[in-house]
């Protein structure tokens, strides 16, 4: 089986004083404003860049430590991060306490990896403490344990296609080397189509060819993405319309645009995804038969990879299964998670949709 991120524990992060969610294929949070959606996944995405040894840069791009500690670090000393993956061969986790250090920086307090088989006890790999930077690394030269961790933190990805602007990433050149892997930002989205349009390989082919239908289905006016090569270093995300002229990434929509490269994150071939793919907020900027479509898109790469989508949208939960959704709510200060009960819920669906039952607030989670 494909190894899949199973639980996650956070404590001390942002607006989670504690708090912990079971994980399945397809993970869809929901909750209002302030309620602290994005902070679990912010907590994902820290786990990804310490596992790039960037625990640093993630800490100032988010305004310091004092800022990421619930409350302060007054209130809150220690952030705890815990994962737990399962795997054909047994599961595995990464366990980490990070406190207060000098310039807002974090430290680590506890870092270590486990694993054990079912039914047996953990095995810890401690990788001491003291340090500002992951030593997974370091210790995955040495050590098995680590380094299927790392392999599995490193797969973990957050995308985040909010910034549609006219210098945004998105509408601006790409560099042509930059087209290995779709990044976070979609800054080589044109780079990375560029690469599949052109690939030899038959898998990356069709998947170029299925994010133009997805594209066509969602924007019937673009009937072709043309991404071209602008002199030696650049590409820039031309495309075609319905009546054969071309033009370029600023004249699409934010909507259309933010589509595109939500699409080719999910539709892009199974060896260049990520083991588990976070979305915050898709539908924005999006027509309703365009987020219908792209959670159809999420229900099937789910087969071989998991989505945590964070959601305001009540639509999104039509597409989805009770049990796939975890409500977020603000109490007493300390965001709390809780996963629908479908066996509660089953009279109510006899009668009503789950975006009908959260609109009338039976689900929770409404401000």
């Amino acid at each position: 089986m494909t190894p899949q991120l199973k639980r996650v524990r956070v404590a001390g992060f942002r607006s989670i004083r504690d708090a912990e969610a079971e994980l399945g294929h397809v993970t869809v949070l929901i909750g209002p404003n302030g309620a602290g959606k994005s902070n679990l996944l912010g907590a994902l995405t820290m786990a990804r860049m310490l596992a790039f040894e960037s625990l640093q840069l993630f800490v100032s791009r988010r305004g310091g430590a004092t800022f990421l500690m619930h409350y302060g670090p007054r209130q809150t000393p220690v952030i705890e991060l815990t994962l737990e993956f399962t795997a054909d061969n047994g599961q595995h986790a990464y366990d980490a306490r990070l406190g207060y250090g000098a310039d807002e920086s974090l430290l680590f307090m506890e870092e270590r990896a486990g694993f054990r088989r079912d039914g047996q006890p953990w095995r810890w790999h401690s990788m001491g403490a003291g340090h500002r930077e992951s030593r997974l690394k370091e210790e995955s030269a040495k050590h098995a344990t680590p380094r299927t961790v790392h392999w599995l933190l490193r797969r973990i990805n957050f995308y985040h296609f909010h910034d549609t602007s006219t210098n945004s990433p998105l509408r601006t050149l790409s560099n042509v080397e930059q087209d290995q892997y779709l990044r976070s930002d979609g800054s080589n989205l044109a780079a990375f189509l560029l690469a599949l349009r052109d690939s030899p390989d038959e898998h990356r082919i069709a998947a170029w060819k299925r994010i133009q239908g997805l594209v066509h289905r969602v924007a019937p006016f673009v009937r072709e993405l043309q991404p071209v090569a602008v002199g030696t270093r650049g590409v820039r995300l031309d495309w075609l319309d319905d009546r054969g002229e071309t033009f370029g990434p600023a004249h699409l929509s934010d909507g259309t645009l933010r589509a595109v490269a939500l699409l080719a994150a999910l539709a892009q071939p199974p060896e260049l995804s990520p083991l588990v793919s976070c979305i915050d907020e898709p539908e924005l900027g999006l027509h309703p038969s365009a987020l219908k479509t792209l959670c159809g898109l999420i229900q099937s790469v789910a087969a071989h990879r998991q989505v945590i989508v964070s959601t305001q949208s009540p639509a999104v939960l039509d597409e989805v299964a009770p049990e796939d959704v975890i409500v977020a709510e603000r109490k007493d200060g300390a965001t709390e998670l809780r996963r629908l009960d479908p066996e509660g819920l089953t009279s109510w669906l006899e009668e009503y949709s789950l975006s009908e039952l959260y609109d009338k607030n039976i689900l929770g989670g409404r401000p």
